[in-house]
């Protein structure tokens, strides 16, 4: 299973029963319960395509445009035309009292990504954090940048561990 296809698997949930469900806001709203396998894929389809352009654009913009400004403008442009979609495709689904917890999507995220994916990810998120300590370390006056990236980072850090024990718990 590929990148996408595992961050794709945290907004959907295929329960015992046999139900499909679908959580277009992930863990901020209810499920919106799935009537067929091939619409099932079809919107897997669709988060996975949102995902494999927004992801990447989002992160050239980032390295491409300094300043916080120019991103909370472009950010929209990102959001909208997933917002929009999504709430096409709920409009012919049935609301369900579902939610999905964070536990949930980590445990996804962790049965679908490798062991190799995810420990890349935690080294590499852990660095990131050593280096914007260093940075922090030789610029003080640049703090709220590094403060900023240092919580992230160990946040991804932590989340990133979170699903390493999830994966080593499910073997």
């Amino acid at each position: 299973m590929g990148y996408f296809d595992a961050l794709t698997s945290s907004s959907f949930k295929t329960k015992e029963d046999g139900t499909r469900l679908f959580f277009p806001w992930g863990t901020f709203g209810r499920g919106y319960s799935v009537p067929s396998a091939e619409e099932f894929e079809r919107l897997r389809r669709g988060v996975k395509a949102y995902l494999m352009v927004a992801l990447p654009l989002s992160i050239t913009l980032a390295l491409v445009i300094s300043g916080t400004w120019a991103g909370i403008v472009l950010l929209p442009f990102l959001i909208v035309p997933y917002v929009l979609w999504a709430r096409a495709q709920c409009r012919r689904l049935g609301q369900t009292d579902e939610r999905r917890t964070l536990g949930e999507v980590y445990a996804a995220q962790a049965r679908t990504h490798s062991a190799i994916t995810l420990w890349v990810f935690e080294i590499a998120s852990l660095a990131l954090v050593a280096a914007e300590v260093f940075s922090l370390a030789m610029d003080p006056t640049n703090w709220a940048s590094a403060l900023a990236s240092i919580s992230a980072f160990g946040l991804f850090a932590v989340a990133f561990g979170w699903m390493l024990r999830a994966k080593r718990l499910q073997t």
